[in-house]
C-alpha cells in the first residue's frame, strides 16, 4: 500500500482535468542524461548457463538483435511470466504503442490472440511473440487462426516446462512448498506443422544465430521452440521492501538456501 501526501477523490478525468491546469513544465535534460547514462554502465545482465544451454534472455537478446533493422515496424506481443519481464528488459522499444501485454494483470494465454489483433489491424508491421510455454498452452488453439488467415506473426516459446514465476515465488514466499508447476507440454514443433506452420526446435547456444536468422527472415508464420533454462528474473524488489533493497543478479539464486521474505507475494 502506498500513502498519498494529499488524497484526491472523485472521477479521475474531472479529477485530471482540475490538477493539469495546476503543472508547469519543466524541462528535465540532466535527469534524462543521467538515466541514459545509468541505462549504458548497468544493463541489464544474465549468468549464462554452461554446457552450452540458452537462457530465455540469451534467446530473447538474440531475436531482437537479428530484428533490430526493422524495430520501427515491430510489435511485440507477451504473454504472462517470466519471459514478459526479461521481453521488457532485453527488447528496446523505440514507437509508441509497440508492446502489447498485458502488464500485471496476469493474464496467461493473452499473447497469441494480442498477436493476431495486432496483425490484423497492422498488416504491414511484423508481429513478434515472446512466450512462454504455460502462456502459450491457454491459447495454443488459435494456431488454427493464424494459419486460417495466413499471419505472418513470428512466435517464439520460450519453454523451460515449468510455470517458472510461480516456481519461483513458492520458492521464496511460500516456505518452498512447490505445488503444480511442471509443465506436460505437447511437442509444439509438432502441434504448429500439424497447422503446416513453419516450425522447429533451437536449444543450444551453438544453433541460436542460424536459428535466428530463419525466424527473422521467414516470410511467413513461423514458431520457435527455444528450449531455456529455467531462471529467475533479477532485479527482484520483495514485498515491502524499498527500491535500494533489491536483489541483483548474482544476489540470489534458487540452487542456494533462498531468504526469507515477509509480506504477501507479487500479484
Amino acid at each position: 500500500m502506498v500513502n498519498t501526501t494529499v488524497a484526491v477523490a472523485g472521477d479521475c478525468k474531472l479529477a485530471m482535468q482540475q490538477l493539469l491546469p495546476m503543472v508547469e513544465f519543466v524541462p528535465r535534460g540532466d535527469w534524462i542524461s543521467r538515466c541514459t547514462d545509468f541505462k549504458l554502465q548497468f544493463p541489464f545482465s544474465y549468468e549464462a548457463p554452461p554446457g552450452g544451454k540458452i537462457k530465455t534472455q540469451q534467446a530473447i537478446e538474440a531475436i531482437y538483435k537479428g530484428m533490430k533493422p526493422q524495430e520501427e515496424k515491430m510489435i511485440v506481443s507477451t504473454g504472462v511470466g517470466n519471459h514478459q519481464m526479461m521481453a521488457c528488459q532485453f527488447i528496446r522499444w523505440t514507437t509508441p504503442r509497440s508492446i502489447i501485454t498485458s502488464g500485471s494483470l496476469g493474464t496467461m494465454g493473452f499473447g497469441l490472440p494480442a498477436a493476431i489483433g495486432a496483425q490484423v489491424a497492422n498488416p504491414d508491421k511484423i508481429v513478434l511473440l515472446v512466450d512462454g510455454d504455460s502462456s502459450f498452452n491457454m491459447t495454443l488453439n488459435d494456431l488454427g487462426t493464424v494459419k486460417e488467415h495466413q499471419l505472418p506473426i513470428k512466435m517464439a516459446i520460450m519453454n523451460d516446462g515449468k510455470q517458472q514465476m510461480v516456481h519461483v515465488w513458492q520458492k521464496l514466499f511460500f516456505d518452498g512448498r512447490i505445488v503444480g508447476t511442471d509443465n506436460v507440454n505437447p511437442d509444439f514443433v509438432a502441434l504448429a506443422k500439424s497447422y503446416d506452420i513453419e516450425s522447429f526446435r533451437c536449444d543450444t547456444v551453438e544453433d541460436l544465430p542460424t536459428a535466428v536468422e530463419r525466424f527473422v527472415n521467414a516470410k511467413g508464420p513461423i514458431l520457435v521452440d527455444f528450449g531455456v533454462v529455467p531462471d529467475i528474473c533479477l532485479p527482484m524488489v520483495a514485498p515491502g521492501k524499498g527500491l535500494d533493497e533489491m536483489f541483483l543478479p548474482g544476489q540470489l539464486s534458487l540452487e542456494e538456501e533462498a531468504p526469507e521474505m515477509e509480506g504477501d507475494a507479487p500479484s
